[in-house]
């Protein structure tokens, strides 16, 4: 009689058991599909390659970094490198973006969007850095932005970045900022004079309170381009390699797709090697 009890109870605690770890892997599975904000599509998740023109992506950017992605006149429609490389990736891909409409927000709710998984990709000049690596992933870079010193029209003693290393020119920099890192490791700190946004420290060599500027390479020559800021740059492009442009996915959608990166990388490779992305940089950011 004890050892039927003995049986009994041991049936009842492996039901138990099995149906809680039922519930537990329930509750992941439903877990996993609310925090991707991806349509329905095929998942490679049973070991085949995921067919991205069935499936849809939300895509959020930041339109404030022209010529990477900002709005044109009517304050509605975005371009910009990054809108073209979109299209040009949805081409070689396609995957949809949801609504047809990609998600305009700035840097800082664009980066939490991603680790949260409310959205699936950005696509807004992200540099990848181990910090963020930390909390989403990046695809292949497709860009590589190095810095340059820029000054007034009329400023013909500042020829370089290496003109400025004696502290003798007073230098704007934008703080949070590549441009900014190299400043304070590189330069005299006497020299330096730092400003919350970019557009202060153009104005600040514009009106001859500074007499240099440093920042990245391609949106002051497109600010140059468009006559927005009236200066010139000096010297050669340097820094490079420490602002590395890449496409950023959340972990939920690398998740359900799990080969999704390892597509993107293939398709930026193939821009690359067609031209494609030689054509954009001279379209938006020469």
């Amino acid at each position: 009689m004890r050892t039927l009890k003995r049986v009994k109870r041991r049936a009842i605690s492996v039901l138990m058991t099995g149906a809680l770890v039922a519930a537990m892997l329930t509750g992941c599975g439903s877990s996993s599909d609310a925090g991707s904000s991806s349509g329905a599509g095929s998942s490679s998740e049973a070991g085949g390659t995921t067919d991205l023109s069935k499936v849809e992506l939300t895509v959020g950017t930041s339109g404030t970094y022209a010529p990477f992605s900002y709005f044109k006149e009517d304050g509605k429609t975005l371009q910009g490198f990054d809108v073209e490389l979109l299209k040009a990736l949805q081409d070689k891909l396609g995957f949809k973006i949801k609504n047809d409409t990609i998600q305009d927000m700035d840097y800082g709710p664009l980066t939490t969007s991603l680790t949260q998984g409310q959205i699936d990709l950005g696509a807004a000049a992200l540099c990848a850095t181990d910090e963020r690596k930390e909390v989403m992933n990046f695809s292949d870079i497709y860009y590589d932005a190095g810095i340059i010193v820029a000054v007034g029209k009329d400023n013909n003693d500042i020829k370089s970045v290496d003109d400025l290393t004696d502290g003798k020119y007073k230098v704007a920099v934008q703080t949070g900022t590549i441009a900014y890192e190299y400043a304070t490791s590189k330069l005299p700190e006497k020299c330096l004079q730092s400003f919350d946004s970019q557009a202060l420290a153009y104005k600040a060599v514009e009106g001859g309170q500074a007499d240099a500027t440093i920042y990245d390479a391609p949106g002051t020559s497109y600010s140059i381009k468009t006559g927005e800021v009236k200066l010139k740059i000096v010297g050669d492009e340097f820094y490079n390699g420490q602002a590395p442009y890449a496409l950023a996915f959340s972990f939920d959608v690398c998740k359900k797709y799990p080969d999704i990166i390892e597509q993107f990388n293939q398709a930026i490779k193939e821009l690359q090697d067609d031209g494609t992305i030689d054509k954009l940089k001279k379209d938006w950011c020469e």
